[in-house]
């Protein structure tokens, strides 16, 4: 929000942001603030108007040193262009949106462009291209922006959250990229996933990034809505389990999470493939051609 200078009788001189910019005339001039005896003035008590022609009265604790002097000319210049009106509000401008009135839709557009980087084209393109249910498309969405309410994230927003810490591990903050990819309850899901894929190396905790490196990456020929497909069923189980644990109190058992994940991307199988008739523990137990 920023002032539309009108009669000044609202804005105060110093400290609101009213010129035009993204800061006050404090931050912008605070030499000469600090000098000043009209601090905590609004703006219409700055001056007077004569009829109806507005004239500054700037009150100073003492004479300006010389290496002052240049900043006070730009600062003279700089307000004296500041049109004051002796009839006329001041009113509050929304600069989110052209008109300068707020609307839900100009603040759902900053708040998405200032907390939420844009996912690059690819990730994009293997995210909403796969034939999963819609509920996991968001959360794997939420999961790559960044916006799932893992402690860590809680805390950053300002939510009183007693315990940061894994409560998978409890070794270390819960920051999504230990929680999904390198807590050591963890860990030995994404190895054995690897080894369907007969892939071998380190993968990144970056979500975008293990997100890429596990569908796309590795140089091998494979089946790439499956893979992405078993990333989603197993990052959402483990997402799944992990809320199990704080409001149901329930242990987190990696295989339990494995065998879990699996029969999500099955079921997905059989629901996208006309006539599929390969039965879950059939499927489960040749896992790794369903990758080839």
């Amino acid at each position: 929000m920023r002032w539309k200078v009108g009669c000044g009788d609202k804005v105060y001189f110093w400290k609101d942001k009213w010129i035009g910019e993204d800061f006050t005339l404090q931050q912008k001039y605070n030499q000469l603030f600090l000098i000043n005896e009209q601090q905590d003035d609004l703006i219409s008590m700055m001056g007077t108007f004569d009829q109806d022609r507005w004239s500054w009265n700037l009150k100073w604790r003492r004479n300006l040193f010389d290496y002052e002097s240049d900043q006070a000319v730009n600062f003279m210049e700089e307000i004296n262009s500041m049109y004051i009106q002796r009839y006329v509000k001041d009113v509050m401008l929304w600069k989110a949106d052209p008109s300068g009135v707020y609307t839900t839709k100009s603040a759902y557009n900053l708040l998405i462009t200032l907390s939420s980087p844009a996912l690059d084209r690819r990730t994009s393109q293997l995210l909403w291209n796969m034939k999963i249910p819609p509920k996991h498309a968001v959360f794997t969405w939420k999961l790559l922006s960044g916006r799932l309410p893992t402690r860590a994230n809680l805390s950053r927003r300002r939510v009183n959250i007693q315990d940061t810490a894994c409560p998978l591990c409890g070794d270390v903050q819960e920051e999504v990229g230990h929680l999904f990819f390198n807590c050591k309850k963890i860990l030995g899901l994404w190895w054995e996933s690897m080894s369907w894929i007969q892939a071998m190396g380190p993968l990144s905790v970056s979500p975008v990034d293990h997100f890429l490196q596990f569908c796309d990456g590795f140089g091998a020929e494979r089946n790439h809505s499956t893979c992405c497909g078993w990333w989603v069923a197993l990052t959402s189980t483990i997402w799944k389990h992990r809320n199990f644990l704080i409001f149901q109190n329930k242990p987190f058992e990696p295989q339990k999470v494995m065998e879990d994940a699996m029969f999500s991307i099955w079921s997905w199988l059989k629901a996208r493939q006309k006539g599929y008739n390969i039965s879950f523990n059939h499927w489960s137990s040749n896992i790794s051609d369903s990758f080839g």
